[in-house]
């Protein structure tokens, strides 16, 4: 692990544990993953290790959630942050080209009712491209985009969005990075949906960003997805970013297909490519990409093994070859066990 990694983890875990300790403290107040308050059945069973670990953690998210929104006037029904969800991911990866690179991600979205249902704060380890830019699509725990794997920051903001519907919606947010210097953002934007992925659905977004550390800029991206049969579900990408920050336009494009199988299991493949316009090397990486991701001792816990062939360039002179890739992960969601079959390691 890194060192930034390290500082990111112990910053996460002194966050947690002030709010676990608090919550030893006020035990009245604890949730069930459900949202209702827990009744008094008596003496229970103590739990495996790996449910303390995860109640834990959720009660530490939630309760972060009331007292942050208690800045903004009395603090609501316990129940009312109990949407407190995330999800944190460890994973190792390896191929030819990079050799190995082992990576910790977090990220917690903790809602604020007091505010307005429409704001929550955020806080994550993530590649700032898929955050603060929007270029790459989040990725819950690992970056998706092809090219050279950009180094994790930990962030920490606020952000607004209009409730999902077809059309056009708002959505804005701000933030700061968790370590000197702040490198302060803002970002804004419209999403436009039309259709549903039965027959088509179609999406644009337009995003306007400000980073202390790339200036202002602009991505605009475009989805279409739609269900082939019953099964599988396939997604086309394509995203470009212009700043003051780079030579010419930085995008990538994808084509993932994914299906869905029985008993929380998923297969995913995509084809993709990354590059960048008026540099001496436009087109970055492109290739190939399989994972297979599954629940594993709990419906909350998923591991993703997957397999990659691309053929990388970073050079002029550097010649483009094939470089195998493999990894392995874990993703333990909090405050939700939806299964989800979009991979974590692309």
């Amino acid at each position: 692990m890194t060192g930034s990694s390290k500082t990111a983890l112990r910053v996460g875990l002194l966050l947690a544990g002030g709010c676990a300790l608090a919550a030893e403290l006020d035990p009245a107040g604890r949730l069930a993953h459900s949202g209702a308050a827990k009744p008094d059945a008596g003496p229970v069973p103590a739990m495996p290790w790996i449910d303390r670990a995860h109640d834990w953690v959720y009660d530490a998210a939630w309760r972060s959630a009331r007292r942050i929104d208690g800045f903004f006037g009395p603090a609501q029904d316990p129940a009312r942050y109990g949407q407190a969800r995330g999800s944190i991911t460890p994973a190792l990866l390896w191929d030819e080209f990079r050799g190995w690179h082992p990576q910790l991600r977090f990220r917690v979205d903790l809602p604020l009712p007091r505010l307005d249902e429409r704001f929550d704060v955020f806080i994550g380890r993530v590649n700032r491209d898929e955050y603060v830019t929007e270029r790459a699509e989040p990725s819950g725990a690992f970056p998706r985009q092809y090219g050279p794997i950009e180094e994790d920051q930990t962030l920490f903001g606020i952000s607004y969005r209009e409730p999902a519907h077809q059309g056009w919606r708002f959505a804005a947010g701000g933030g700061v990075r968790v370590r000197m210097p702040l490198d302060p953002f803002l970002k804004m934007g419209y999403l436009y949906e039309r259709g549903n992925p039965r027959r088509l659905l179609f999406s644009a977004r337009e995003t306007v960003f400000w980073q202390s550390s790339e200036n202002f800029g602009l991505t605009s991206r475009a989805d279409l997805a739609r269900f082939v049969g019953e099964r599988w579900l396939l997604r086309s990408t394509v995203s470009g970013t212009v700043s003051q920050e780079t030579e010419g336009v930085r995008g990538y494009a994808t084509l993932m297909a994914l299906r869905p199988l029985a008993r929380r299991r998923a297969v995913a493949l995509q084809l993709g490519m990354n590059g960048e316009t008026d540099t001496p090397v436009p087109l970055h990486e492109y290739g190939f990409k399989a994972a297979w991701r599954q629940s594993v001792v709990r419906d909350w816990l998923v591991l993703e093994l997957r397999t990659s062939l691309t053929y990388p360039k970073d050079l002029p002179g550097q010649p483009r070859e094939a470089s195998w890739g493999m990894g392995a992960g874990f993703e333990m969601y909090f405050g939700t066990d939806e299964f989800s079959a979009q991979p974590v390691t692309f």
